[in-house]
């Protein structure tokens, strides 16, 4: 799949949960190709889909993220990670599992090819199926019912902590926060 489809994909499956953590699922999605790049700049020559495409990979970023990431940027970049992994899984060529296993895994026989009409269809038409249950903001009534919408992602804790919501230590804990 191209990079097109994979920051896509990524975006629909972050949008409805984090809107402000599609940069960091964006990122992960592209994260086995460019980490290729990386490695034989370094003089380590890898095959493509070979050792940054193994499933263990984003599992491990996903399983630190409890551990390490309390605002869930590494989360997210391995749900981008891992659905990177997904959508190549689904091309002829298939993705491995790990390097203890010769096999590569096609999900749904591996017909979509990279760059194909078809890739596109998907990619996009799943973003765009996603993004059609998202909410938008001009389906507020008025200022008012968008005033008045909580977003958990985007707390505005200096109108919290002047209509007495949340008190003086809250404050000053969460005020700089960016998400």
């Amino acid at each position: 799949m191209t990079w097109k489809s994979h920051i896509a994909i990524a975006t629909a499956c972050a949008i409805p949960f984090n809107p402000a953590l599609i940069p960091a699922a964006a990122l992960g999605s592209t994260a086995p190709d460019w980490s290729e790049w990386i490695l034989k700049f370094f003089g380590i020559q890898v095959q493509h889909r070979g050792v940054t495409h193994y499933l263990y990979i984003p599992i491990i970023f996903i399983v630190l993220s409890f551990l390490i990431d309390f605002q869930s940027i590494l989360f997210w970049f391995g749900i981008g990670y891992l659905s990177h992994w997904v959508a190549d899984a689904l091309t002829p060529s298939g993705v491995p599992v790990s390097q203890f296993d010769n096999h590569r895994i096609h999900f749904f026989g591996g017909k979509i090819k990279t760059g194909s009409f078809m890739e596109y269809i998907l990619a996009f038409g799943f973003l765009l199926l996603v993004v059609s249950f998202v909410k938008p903001l001009d389906q507020f009534n008025n200022k008012d019912d968008l005033n008045n919408y909580y977003n958990v992602y985007f707390n505005d804790y200096g109108k919290m902590h002047e209509q007495k919501i949340i008190d003086e230590k809250t404050y000053k804990e969460n005020r700089f926060n960016l998400f």
